[in-house]
C-alpha cells in the first residue's frame, strides 16, 4: 500500500509518499510544494493545485493522510490560510479518486514519538529513526508528512479508523 502523507500549509507543503509492505516502512518520496509570500492567494493555491495533483498522477497512491486543521483563537488567520492549501489538497484526492483520512497533529506525534506535545525536532528524529533515514531531519514539514503517513499506517493496520 502507497500511502501520501501530507502537511498541508500555504506556503510550504510538506508531503511523503510511503510504501507499506507487511509491517515495513520504505520512504518512496518526500518534498516540499513551496509558494511566494508575495503572489496572491489563487496564484498561490493553484500552484499547490498543480504541483499536487502532479504529484498524484506520478505515484498513484492508494490513499493521503492529512493533517487535519488545528486552530488556537490568536492564529486563526493562519488556520484560515492553511484551510485553503488543505482544501486543494482534498480536492486533487477527489479528482482523482483517492481516499483522504485526517489525523489531528498530535495523534500523529503520539504514534511517532509517544508524545502529542512532541516537539518538530523529536518529530523529525522519530521519523528518521522510524524509516532509517537521516535525510528527514534536514526538513520539518517532510518529517510532519511522514509522520501522518506512519500515523495511518500504524492506525490502518489495527483496523481502527
Amino acid at each position: 500500500m502507497k500511502i501520501l502523507g501530507v502537511d498541508p500549509s500555504l506556503t510550504n507543503t510538506g508531503y511523503g509518499l510511503l510504501d507499506v509492505n507487511g509491517k515495513k516502512l520504505f520512504p518512496i518520496e518526500g518534498g516540499v510544494i513551496k509558494t511566494k509570500n508575495i503572489d496572491p492567494l489563487e496564484i498561490r493555491l493553484s500552484i499547490i493545485f498543480e504541483n499536487f495533483n502532479d504529484l498524484l498522477l506520478k505515484f498513484s497512491p492508494d490513499c493521503l493522510a492529512v493533517e487535519d486543521l488545528h486552530s488556537r483563537p490568536r492564529f486563526a488567520k493562519t488556520s484560515i490560510l492553511m484551510g485553503h492549501a488543505r482544501g486543494v489538497i482534498i480536492m486533487c484526492a477527489g479528482l482523482n479518486k483517492i481516499p483522504v483520512y485526517d489525523y489531528q497533529p498530535t495523534r500523529a506525534k503520539n504514534v511517532v514519538t509517544g508524545s502529542g506535545r512532541a516537539d518538530k525536532t523529536q518529530v523529525m528524529n522519530s521519523v528518521s529513526k522510524i524509516l532509517n533515514n537521516k535525510n528527514l531531519l534536514k526538513n520539518e514539514h517532510v518529517a510532519d508528512a511522514f509522520s501522518i503517513a506512519i500515523c495511518h499506517s500504524i492506525i490502518a493496520d489495527s483496523k481502527i479508523l
